[in-house]
């Protein structure tokens, strides 16, 4: 009987490691570099998926010597259907914007870079491009 116990309480202790096991070995990938169309701005960084979902992290340049900002737009799929949108901009030609959202669980997330002024886009705006989608 204490035998049959101390391997139920293991099964337990197992199952329970379990969630922060997974949460600590995130799966991670790296996107970009997105370019605007005058090539004035720029987007990097990585998709990591992990509980509750995945979280999109990177930066924004705004190259310096430039006039106007970069923005940085992205769109995705939810799993259960629905869209998102998340749309970011800098000014700022010596420091990047750094930006980090959670997206919950999705299908598939695009990004793009367009210029613009510090309250919207004006144009030359990169094709909308591929930051992470399921199956590859």
């Amino acid at each position: 009987m204490i035998l049959r116990t101390v391997a139920v309480a293991a099964a337990v202790l197992v199952a329970s490691a379990t969630p922060a096991l997974a949460s600590a070995n995130p799966e991670v990938w790296n996107w970009g570099s997105i370019y605007s169309a005058d090539r004035a701005g720029k987007a990097k960084g990585k998709v990591v998926h992990d509980r509750p979902g995945f979280v999109v992290s990177g930066k924004l340049y705004d190259f310096p010597g430039r006039t106007g900002c970069s923005w940085l737009k992205f769109r995705w799929v939810k799993e259960e259907g629905g869209k998102g949108y998340k749309t970011y901009h800098t000014c700022s030609g010596t420091k990047p914007l750094e930006f980090s959202f959670e997206a919950g669980y999705i299908l598939s997330i695009e990004g793009k870079v367009c210029r613009g002024t510090a309250k919207t886009v004006t144009g030359k705006c990169s094709t909308w491009e591929g930051v992470w989608a399921q199956g590859g």
